[in-house]
């Protein structure tokens, strides 16, 4: 599977600046990938205000991105916030030709932000198969926590979309790493660019690293594309010629 991520500056509460972004990105990359994944709060930024979103701005958004899935034969997934039943998650959608294919619930909120204040956690984690790639979806703060990714032996990728900050950077990289190695499965991390509304600084350094924890793909501080190709049967032959996960215990 090819598989781009896309790391921007996201326009503060301006869904259709960053739409239109994300075009741009899908015209070039048309008929050269099959899933693109976008930052965390990729429509607005990450807001702790999400009661000022216009409902229709959800709607909009999964819309928008339907009419790319079908103009540009892709898929393409990345965290908004989402208004779910009178509360709000800060939630990882995946959008196809279809409309809405799948979607997975930010189980760790960032407390220091007071994201635990305003949005609802998730309460399990989920995984889609595209194809025959299985994928588990995550965000950003979830990355601190391995026993939410320390799932499913048949998991062949990991994405976190995230805003991460750079005073933090050294973290994301190690971490990211960790992941893949205890894993043994490919790990994407997708991370935004800029300076947000509130003052904090963002230094993209997205990445894909191997189910060995190398890092295959990376970013630096700039907008900024890139494709990579992740091989399923790669993932399962070094799952047999080292069999670490047999040897786990559910001890919690």
């Amino acid at each position: 599977m090819r598989i781009s991520i896309f790391q921007f500056d996201v326009e503060w509460m301006n869904p259709d600046a960053n739409l239109l972004k994300i075009k741009k990105v899908c015209e070039i990359l048309k008929g050269q990938t099959d899933l693109l994944i976008l930052p965390e709060m990729f429509n607005t930024g990450y807001t702790m205000k999400p009661f000022e979103i216009p409902l229709e701005w959800q709607s909009n958004t999964i819309n928008t991105l339907q009419n790319y899935c079908f103009e540009y034969d892709i898929t393409i997934s990345g965290s908004i916030p989402m208004h779910n039943q009178g509360k709000y998650t800060n939630t990882f959608i995946f959008v196809g030709k279809e409309g809405l294919i799948s979607s997975y619930q930010k189980i760790h909120l960032f407390s220091m932000a007071g994201e635990d204040n305003v949005y609802t956690p998730g309460k399990k984690v989920e995984f889609l198969n595209l194809g025959d790639v299985n994928i588990q979806p995550l965000i950003c703060y979830d990355l601190r926590f391995p026993y939410v990714s320390y799932q499913n032996k048949t998991t062949d990728v990991i994405i976190y979309s995230a805003n991460w900050p750079r005073v933090r950077v050294d973290h994301w990289r190690s971490l990211l790493q960790a992941r893949a190695i205890e894993n043994q499965c490919y790990v994407i991390g997708v991370n935004r660019t800029g300076v947000d509304e509130n003052g904090y600084e963002y230094p993209g350094k997205s990445m894909v690293l191997d189910f060995n924890g190398s890092i295959i793909a990376e970013l630096g501080d700039t907008e900024d594309i890139i494709t990579t190709i992740v091989n399923p049967e790669e993932v399962k032959m070094f799952k047999e010629k080292l069999p670490f996960l047999n040897d786990r215990k559910d001890v919690f």
